[in-house]
């Protein structure tokens, strides 16, 4: 399966080596390349040559090797576009095939959104189309208060569940309020297959597997998470003495955003459910079961917290048609 991703620290720190782990646990060898850079929305991607002067990351972890394609864990490579098997989108898309190709959200708005994502769909279907185009839902951010370096926690069903209200042609930089919501997701979605109709549009609804999560934490319901936390805390870099279990999802967070710190390299119970969610939606099959050795929880004391988690990805991805999954 070739899979190419085009987004940022949160597809980074998922990481793409360990999804890939993953993939071949179902007995699929994910080949995959890359545009990642840290920050950026899906428009600066689009128009990634008007800046000059920022790191554009093409994480490919496939080279060839003996003949045979392997990752090799190397996830910033700074080579010009000549010097890479895929390059930057332009080059990739154009200029090879692709099995599924996977648009993570960030700071976006339906505006920029719909250019930027338009743009990449009609690039790949000028060179034969992909079989799938997957939007990758993230996450409601915490925002740091002005008078000081914390960052509280958030509410995650309010922020969830807020309403985005920006009109489609809103091309202002208030149209961005609200895009990391479910009725962001929901309006981008059907402006998509409306646009796209004979096109396979698919979700990787992983803002709605955090707002399920979000309950069963705060509801003491995932078996084993408070003992993970006492054995290793860094897996829960959230939990500390502004935050208890009560506060949800708030307690995967390892800063404003993000799951693990930076370099996002660590282990953490939140990379986890990303990296999990990416290979469901990419395999299309249940992982229940599958090995969470490659995220720090490979032992038999995490097994009851990974079937968990693994059995609530599974029942938000077939619960909703638009991921194409089904039990």
């Amino acid at each position: 399966m070739r899979v190419y991703f085009i987004g940022n620290s949160l597809t980074m720190s998922t990481t793409l080596d360990r999804v890939h782990a993953l993939m071949s646990a179902h007995g699929i060898d994910m080949q995959f390349g890359s545009q990642l850079s840290g920050g950026k929305s899906l428009i600066r991607h689009k128009n990634y040559q008007s800046e000059p002067n920022q790191k554009w990351k093409n994480w490919e972890t496939n080279r060839p090797s003996g003949g045979t394609w392997l990752p090799d864990g190397n996830m910033y490579v700074d080579a010009p576009d000549e010097q890479r098997r895929f390059g930057h989108y332009d080059q990739a898309l154009s200029k090879h095939k692709w099995d599924k190709v996977v648009f993570q959200l960030y700071g976006g708005s339906l505006h920029r959104d719909m250019e930027a994502i338009s743009a990449f769909i009609d690039l790949a279907e000028s060179n034969g189309g992909a079989g799938g185009y997957y939007i990758y839902s993230t996450w409601p951010r915490r925002e740091k208060s002005k008078d000081s370096e914390a960052i509280p926690n958030l509410d995650y069903s309010k922020e969830w569940s807020a309403p985005y209200t920006a009109v489609a042609d809103d091309a202002s930089q208030g149209a961005t309020l609200n895009y990391n919501s479910r009725s962001y997701v929901d309006r981008l979605f059907d402006l998509l297959k409306a646009k796209y109709p004979g096109l396979n549009i698919r979700l990787i609804p992983v803002g709605e597997i955090i707002f399920v999560l979000d309950g069963l934490i705060a509801a003491n319901k995932l078996p084993g998470l408070q003992e993970l936390a006492a054995r290793a805390p860094s897996m829960v870099p959230g939990l500390d003495e502004d935050t208890t279990f009560a506060d949800g999802a708030n307690v995967l967070y390892a800063d404003a955003v993000h799951f693990n710190p930076m370099p996002h390299q660590e282990d953490s119970l939140g990379i986890f459910i990303t990296g999990t969610s990416l290979a469901t939606a990419l395999s299309e099959k249940s992982p229940v079961g599958l090995p969470a050795n490659m995220y720090g929880l490979g032992g038999p004391e995490d097994a009851a917290l990974v079937e968990a988690v693994q059995q609530t990805i599974w029942d938000v991805m077939t619960a909703d048609p638009r991921t194409g999954l089904l039990k």
